[in-house]
């Protein structure tokens, strides 16, 4: 799936800076939620497969996200203070927020640790000084934060602190509570309430996309391990719908390419599993999402007429930067940690151990008696 969620990365790419003008490619809201659902499954995956503990499985998630992230912070701050560069503001509304109590805090917490910056969506600096709850986003905070896309981060964080309590759950349950949470999200859609930037990135209403990523990973697991012609199939179809996906009704489109992205991602992990090009793309696919605004702002800046493929190369020469700086390191401390326990078998698959003959056994028995 790693080569999805760099299309995926390229999705909101495109709906930050339009590069394939005029193609339906998904909406880049759409293309989060998709990530929502292929955490689950991921999440759910490495918690079968590599940690014993929910310390070492939260430790591992931070050094995967936190280093990478603080650097994306610390370059989009650094441009924004020192060259006045920032997509959305400028410095002088930053000196602003930095006046006002109320607003520097709630900015410097939902930066420094990505919990609860989906709500700078819904909070706005009120005239008065202080902040106030509003119901559209045009003047909420959300467009002065260093990085506006860190709000994905928020709800991502919030399901990795229940997936280790969540994989212990009976299959049921967990299909339980991703219903739950789906009807929350259809009531809401049709309620008058359906415009208000709260429940637009309200975790509860996006908790099923988690649920379901875990229960087609339990589906994947009773698959046989040999790829079929069939997931290379669904693969391109997936492809397919990435580029199209927008070209849907409006109202589906939340349901639409992460529903049949949850379907078919038991078959298509299935055929790219063993393969390291995909792992690379899925893991540049990160940086890419967190530095790709900070390269727009640095193009839109210092260009009259910038070019999107341009745009779009920089911003992956610098996310492969990023990766090769930080991968070796981030691997080696996970690799330890992951060797403080006995390793585990993969799923399906036993340990075999060797079986002593019954002569040896019983000599054993006879010298351990005597």
């Amino acid at each position: 799936m790693g080569i999805i969620r760099l299309l995926l990365a390229f999705a909101v790419f495109n709906s930050h800076f339009p590069t394939l003008e005029g193609a339906p490619i998904v909406n880049g809201h759409e293309a989060v939620l998709t990530f929502f659902a292929i955490s689950g499954f991921y999440m759910a995956l490495i918690l079968d497969r590599s940690y014993r503990t929910a310390r070492d499985f939260y430790l591992s998630r931070f050094l995967t996200l936190y280093p990478i992230y603080v650097l994306a912070l610390a370059v989009s701050l650094g441009l924004l203070t020192s060259l006045d560069v920032h997509s959305m503001t400028n410095r002088e509304t930053l000196k602003g927020i930095l006046s006002d109590p109320a607003a520097f805090l709630v900015m410097a917490w939902t930066s420094a640790t990505t919990f609860g910056q989906e709500l700078l969506f819904s909070l706005a600096r009120a005239p008065e000084g202080g902040l106030q709850f509003v119901t559209t986003s045009r003047t909420a905070l959300w467009s002065d934060a260093p990085l506006i896309q860190g709000w994905s981060l928020s709800l991502e964080l919030t399901f990795y602190a229940l997936a280790p309590f969540m994989v212990r759950m009976r299959t049921r349950t967990v299909a339980a509570m991703g219903l739950v949470s789906l009807a929350l999200k259809i009531g809401i859609m049709l309620s008058p309430v359906a415009e208000v930037a709260f429940y637009k990135r309200f975790f509860p209403l996006e908790f099923w996309l988690f649920c379901g990523g875990v229960l087609a990973y339990r589906v994947h697991r009773r698959l046989s391990p040999d790829p079929h012609l069939l997931d290379y199939f669904l693969f391109i179809l997936l492809v397919g719908l990435i580029f199209t996906a927008d070209a849907a009704d409006k109202a589906w489109q939340p349901f639409f390419l992460p529903g049949v992205t949850l379907c078919v991602l038991p078959l298509v992990f299935r055929a790219f599993k063993r393969l390291d090009f995909d792992r690379l793309t899925g893991k540049v696919s990160y940086p890419f999402y967190l530095l790709h605004y900070s390269v727009i702002a640095l193009f839109e800046a210092y260009e009259d007429e910038p070019e999107g493929w341009h745009i779009l190369i920089a911003g992956l020469a610098a996310a492969l930067a990023v990766h090769f700086l930080f991968n070796s390191g981030i691997e080696t401390l996970k690799t330890k940690l992951r060797r403080r326990h006995a390793p585990l078998a993969p799923v399906g698959e036993a340990v075999l151990q060797p079986v002593p003959h019954p002569r040896r056994l019983t000599r054993r028995m006879l010298s351990q008696r005597s």
